[in-house]
């Protein structure tokens, strides 16, 4: 039995790549379809010298949206401007790769396009402890310190339609040609360019995923419990609230809401924060 990843999901078929760089399109046993395990980009598989998959190896782990396995880490990435950074959406997002448990490394894209705003947002994430990358396809910076980055990993590539992370990868990689497109200057968004999440090897050892961009989020497997462990900051302060668990809401003696006071805790994030817990609470009500 042959072992492979897979690369790439298109109408029903699966892409499947072994070690030796080839790739072969195959189509699922129908006893794995009866197991309703859903067969993701990413997922390493055997299979058959016919052209079936026959099974799925253990997972590392796994993202709903980007529907995407085995990842090493995430890098986020988002626009200086052009579109502008919805702040909530991204910590949406950060919220959602630090639930899966993977890496992350936020990319701020188009900065040659960066104000004021743009370097608070770089200084807020690095105080908490992200590493953040700057980068531009334009003046060509920060492009050989994401590809260090890069080495040796697979790495997924997320963030909402239109910052350019089709144009970076193909910085990176000219023969990989990805489909760019411009914002939209009536919705100030991109155009949806990338339709399905794709595997592609960067080198022997350094694979990258290309993901649709998105905008709606949902936290159905996200816990009111879990997510304050999913805001890395809140952890050093919650020796010093009173009641556990604490929510970090309404309590009376709360340490993330003291720290939000001493400008300690960012007061974008903790808003935030809030934002995600009721959007949780409002899905647990439509669900009963």
């Amino acid at each position: 039995m042959n072992i492979g990843i897979v690369v790439k999901n298109m109408n029903g078929y699966f892409y499947v790549q072994s070690p030796d760089g080839e790739v072969h399109e195959c189509k699922v046993r129908g006893r794995l379809k009866q197991n309703r395990y859903t067969l993701l980009v990413g997922d390493r598989v055997h299979y058959s010298e016919d052209g079936f998959i026959e099974s799925i190896l253990p997972r590392i782990n796994s993202m709903v949206r980007p529907a995407v396995a085995n990842i090493d880490q995430v890098i986020l990435v988002v626009a200086a401007h052009e579109p502008d950074i919805n702040e909530l959406l991204f910590n949406k997002l950060l919220v959602m790769i630090e639930h899966a448990d993977i890496p992350v490394v936020i990319c701020i894209n188009k900065c040659d396009l960066a104000d004021e705003n743009t370097r608070e947002l770089v200084d807020r994430y690095q105080t908490i402890g992200y590493t953040v990358i700057r980068t531009s396809t334009y003046v060509k910076e920060g492009l050989e310190e994401l590809r260090s980055t890069l080495e040796g990993k697979i790495t997924a590539f997320a963030g909402p339609s239109g910052v350019g992370k089709s144009s970076l990868l193909n910085a990176l990689e000219p023969n990989f040609a990805f489909q760019t497109g411009d914002v939209s200057d009536k919705i100030k968004r991109g155009r949806h360019t990338t339709r399905h999440a794709s595997l592609f090897s960067l080198n022997e050892e350094s694979f990258i995923m290309d993901t649709p961009g998105f905008s709606a989020i949902e936290f159905n497997d996200v816990s009111l419990e879990r997510l304050p462990s999913l805001f890395p900051e809140f952890l050093s302060c919650e020796v010093d609230c009173k009641f556990s668990p604490c929510y970090h809401d309404k309590e009376p003696v709360c340490g993330v809401k003291q720290a939000v006071d001493n400008g300690v805790v960012f007061l974008s994030r903790y808003e935030a924060y809030l934002a995600i817990r009721e959007e949780i609470m409002n899905q647990k009500k439509r669900s009963r």
